[in-house]
């Protein structure tokens, strides 16, 4: 095996005959940033800090061509990235993810100077001093090169073909995370993580009151076996929990994306859920986790390790392996998640997109009669906003609207499921979860006194809205009628 530093073992590299070039790069810890993800999956990307001491080296030693310029526009920023930025690899990165490039310095330079400013994506805060200020922090955190290399050659180099530990668990073309889509209900938040995961490999738990360490992580369990003689026997064998399978998954095959995915996360004591493994959600920068722990359980490290092709005896987060989880806060089942636990995740909200809505109507029965019948159809966009509008009037929390996907296609298919869809679901979810501390007066009939009597008034076709509202449904009811009619006009 080669035992020789790694800037020897660069420069050795380099000395082969090729068209290629290789150089050895001093130690140093770095940045790592994604782009928005618009068109897909995001993608992440990687800086060292001294390449970025270069890069704000260049902005300031062209100051004048940077400041007039401090507004993002897409096509100017990209001519003067490649323009000044002297270092080849952030130049061509830069050619071809000119947004995140520039989103990252700005966070360094806002940080850095502790700005009180409202941040914003697409404007750069850029002067001398701001400019002085972060490159004195960066430069403080450089690392000791000579240090890191004599330490190196004080200790020897390991031998890494001893497969008992936790290294090589990095691929640099994938980096795990920890996310968290969060918001109201029926906003589509499974939906956006099936998107994430696409065609990767995903293992999937729902969490719930009742959800366990033994259940994320896995356990002894008793198993019947029949012996060569007949006899039944109760023997136990670790079952692995969904976890430990994903684990084992991704420490396979570290070049391939691995997803763990946890549904209604914060309906379980989550962090008394993870245990020990709270402890492997904080990562490095190239996604792995950053501390190992040691396998309490000898059974687990049993089962895991002869699943592997090779042994451990700690456990990390390869850098392939994304814990993907949803959570919605209005639930009335919610656990609370301590700062220490929720501190490891990236949050990203979903908001209501009523373009977005579940195409359908609503049957509604209104206190006025035309043509015979007192039931107009509503469509289901329109519908979630007017009584979303109502409720934000009472200050209901934004997590307790109702979402556009509240109600499912299937809910919306025919006349008669709707109707039995709008009491059974949205009626229930309204009086019994939404107000049920009060102001149902706000949106419904004001005799009604319990769902009881909302439901019979309902079911024979009584108005049950208010007044209010009733005149709100009844012009979108009319409107869309119109938009119909147009419609099979233009048709014909």
């Amino acid at each position: 095996m080669y035992n020789q530093p790694i800037n020897s073992f660069v420069d050795e590299c380099q000395q082969l005959s090729s068209k290629m070039t290789v150089c050895y790069s001093t130690v140093s810890p770095g940045f790592s940033f994604s782009n928005t993800g618009r068109r897909g999956e995001a993608k992440y990307f990687y800086i060292s800090l001294n390449q970025i001491i270069i890069v704000i080296e260049n902005i300031q030693n062209n100051l004048p061509e940077f400041e007039n310029n401090n507004l993002y526009r897409e096509k100017k920023w990209r001519d003067l990235f490649h323009r000044y930025i002297s270092d080849e690899v952030v130049n061509a990165l830069s050619t071809v993810q000119t947004l995140p490039l520039f989103n990252l310095i700005n966070k360094i330079i806002y940080t850095a100077n502790q700005l009180q400013q409202p941040f914003k994506d697409n404007l750069m805060y850029l002067n001398h001093k701001y400019l002085e200020k972060t490159l004195s922090y960066l430069r403080s955190q450089v690392a000791d090169e000579e240090a890191y290399i004599e330490s190196l050659s004080t200790t020897g180099v390991s031998d890494v073909s001893k497969p008992n530990d936790n290294t090589g668990i990095h691929d640099s073309n994938i980096i795990g995370i920890n996310k968290i889509y969060y918001g109201a209900p029926g906003t589509g938040k499974s939906h956006k993580v099936n998107t994430e995961v696409g065609n990767c490999t995903c293992f999937r738990t729902v969490f719930h009151p009742d959800t366990q360490y033994a259940d994320f992580v896995g356990a002894l369990k008793p198993k019947t076996t029949t012996d060569q003689s007949g006899t039944v026997r109760i023997i136990y064998e670790f079952r692995p929990g969904p976890f430990t399978k994903a684990f084992i998954e991704a420490r396979k095959d570290l070049s391939k994306a691995v997803y763990l995915v946890i549904e209604e996360l914060n309906r379980a004591p989550a962090a008394a859920v993870f245990g020990e493994l709270f402890q492997l959600l904080d990562r490095k920068a190239d996604g792995s986790s950053k501390y190992e722990i040691d396998i309490a359980d000898p059974d687990m490290l049993d089962y895991i390790n002869a699943n592997l092709p090779f042994r451990i005896s700690s456990l990390a987060l390869p850098s392939n392996l994304s814990v993907v989880a949803t959570m919605n806060s209005s639930d009335q089942a919610v656990m609370p998640m301590d700062t220490a636990f929720k501190r490891r995740w990236h949050f990203e909200y979903i908001p209501i997109d009523y373009a977005q809505a579940t195409p359908g109507s609503l049957p509604v029965p209104v206190s006025s009669v035309k043509e015979g019948s007192n039931i107009i159809h509503v469509p289901w966009n329109s519908f979630a906003e007017l009584i979303n509008n109502k409720l934000k009037e009472l200050q209901i929390p934004e997590d307790r609207l109702l979402g556009h996907r509240f109600l499912s296609d299937e809910e919306l298919s025919e006349n008669e499921v709707a109707k039995n869809t709008l009491c059974g679901k949205l009626f229930v979810y309204l009086w019994d979860d939404v107000l049920r501390h009060g102001q149902r007066e706000a949106i419904f009939n004001t005799e009604c006194n319990t769902f009881g009597e909302l439901a019979a008034l309902f079911h024979n076709d009584g108005a049950v809205f208010t007044e209010e509202l009733e005149a709100a449904f009844s012009g979108v009811a009319e409107k869309n009628n119109v938009n119909r009619e147009e419609t099979v006009s233009d048709e014909e």
